[in-house]
């Protein structure tokens, strides 16, 4: 029988299920609110700014990100409350949505495409509220979205997993098997981008390397994203496993750890989990785009209606080494460097699956 996720996951996984209430907002004091875009005519003040979660924080990858960037904000002045709510919720989501549009906030802001068709229909019946939205695109005139490239930075991943199961010598993990995995957290569009990224990853080092995938159903689920992770590992032979599941991601992590193979963390830096198995991180640099676009709206810079979109080239993504233990080498850095440079130059074509 599979050994089951036991000592910090199951904690991590226990303060997430803890976490996922709903909360209802308050509203700023008169004089701290700041009208859309940083207000007409006088000096601009901090905007005031409600964050509404499609879920929980605590999944210490994606939406905790996006946290930092509220807290950021908070840090530099700006009134700011984060609204979170059950996982498997959408009608939880909506109520909270409509709480905070009723003009009391200077911009709301929230994301992911799960809370896409919410916000497509909650956005036309408060035309005086301003949105920022992360992760997908709503068309409407007052909603700014946000896109990222996620399937750039996946390609980096596929190309450093192809190098590990290439190079026993140099990862000492990996058995030179030739297969590689990544576990996603649902079928869906945005997922299955970082899919087709990684795969283009692995075949620009080695077109015949394997890549198997599968997915949680969900980004709660930590054992079961520990199962087929262990799956993959002992029964497919994969050697590095790339997590793309929000909080049951960390179970990819206890079951690489468990059968001594490699991981790659997703959306934040995860390197320093389970200590010697994680060899890097793919960063959707959420948080600072939030950030970016509440500077921009306060300045009255932000066109609503439009679609930023991040990158390799504006450092919307990248991969990360830091905090890994130095378990890649100098040179595989470097070449992973030289194929990022590649892909912002057009020399290499990445898949995507929009």
């Amino acid at each position: 029988m599979k050994q089951r996720m036991t000592g910090a996951v199951v904690a991590a996984a226990a303060l997430l299920a803890l976490t996922a209430c709903g909360g209802t907002a308050e509203a700023p004091a008169d004089d701290d609110a700041t009208a859309g875009g940083g207000g007409e005519g006088g000096e601009a003040t901090n905007v005031s700014v409600a964050h509404v979660v499609a879920g929980a924080l605590g999944d210490q990858g994606f939406f905790d990100d996006a946290e930092r960037g509220i807290q950021g904000l908070t840090d530099a002045g700006s009134e700011t409350t984060t609204i979170q709510a059950d996982a498997n919720n959408p009608a939880q989501w909506k109520s909270n949505l409509e709480s905070v549009s009723n003009g009391d906030w200077g911009v709301v802001v929230t994301g992911t495409s799960q809370i896409l068709d919410i916000l497509a229909e909650t956005a036309p019946k408060y035309p005086d509220q301003d949105y920022i939205y992360y992760d997908d695109v709503v068309e409407a005139p007052n909603v700014a979205s946000i896109t990222y490239k996620q399937n750039e930075g996946a390609f980096l991943a596929g190309v450093l997993a192809a190098q590990a199961t290439s190079n026993p010598d140099a990862f000492p993990r990996s058995e030179g098997s030739k297969v590689v995995g990544l576990v996603g957290g649902m079928d869906i569009p945005v997922i299955n981008d970082f899919v087709e990224g990684f795969r283009s990853g692995v075949e620009a080092v080695d077109p015949s390397i394997e890549v198997v995938v599968s997915y949680v159903g969900d980004f709660e689920d930590s054992n079961k994203g520990y199962d087929q992770a262990r799956a993959m590992y002992e029964q497919e032979g994969a050697d590095v496993v790339f997590q793309v599941a929000g909080a049951a991601g960390l179970g990819v992590f206890q079951a690489a750890e468990d059968t001594d193979n490699y991981a790659i963390g997703v959306d934040s830096n995860q390197n320093s989990f389970n200590e010697g198995f994680i060899l890097a991180s793919m960063l959707k640099n959420i948080g600072a785009s939030i950030e970016s676009a509440v500077a921009e709206y306060e300045a009255g810079t932000l066109e609503m209606g439009s679609v930023t979109s991040y990158g390799l080239a504006n450092d919307g993504v990248s991969l990360t080494f830091e905090d890994n233990g130095d378990i890649v080498p100098q040179e595989i850095q470097d070449e992973i460097s030289t194929y990022a440079q590649q892909v912002i130059d057009g020399e290499v074509e990445v898949g995507t699956a929009y």
